[in-house]
């Protein structure tokens, strides 16, 4: 049996030293020390040079489909026909710029009538899906919602 005893805060010491220890010395094998950089902040969303882009336009930024400021966010209102099969698209600058392009966080991500869907505007973003449930115009509404981040609702009309 060890001879002596030592206090939770002693302990706590210890390890905090012991990691950092551990942590400095598996950075460089030299033996120094750089401090990480930081990452940018995202670039701004610019939606007023924003489309809706998808099979129903062939992925074309065309004027029609180009996002207006409205008193609810950016809005485009598309015709949709519902034939049970879903819409593929995402939002995006005419340039496709990975920083203004954004799709869904996975493969197919589905859109919901009604309920707000989170867009990650990088490249590697996924297409989105939207099956209407009848024939008519839909409005599809971006806001910003975070840093690189776009909240989209589709409402029909």
């Amino acid at each position: 049996m060890l001879g002596f005893f030592i206090n939770g805060d002693a302990v706590k010491k210890l390890l905090t030293i012991a990691s950092m220890c551990i942590a400095l010395s598996a950075c460089s094998s030299s033996g120094s020390f750089n401090i990480p950089e930081i990452a940018p902040d995202a670039p701004r969303i610019q939606f007023e040079n924003m489309f809706l882009r998808g099979v129903f336009n062939w992925w074309e930024a065309d004027a029609s489909y180009k996002f207006k400021r409205s008193s609810s966010g950016w809005t485009v209102d598309v015709e949709l026909i519902a034939d049970g099969q879903p819409y593929d698209f995402r939002l995006s600058d005419a340039k496709w710029t990975p920083s203004q392009s954004c799709g869904g966080k996975y493969k197919g991500q589905p859109v919901m009538l009604g309920s707000t869907v989170y867009l990650v505007c990088e490249q590697g973003s996924e297409n989105l899906q939207f099956t209407p449930s009848s024939t008519g115009t839909y409005r599809f509404t971006a806001t910003a919602a975070s840093a690189g981040e776009v909240a989209l609702v589709v409402s029909k009309l």
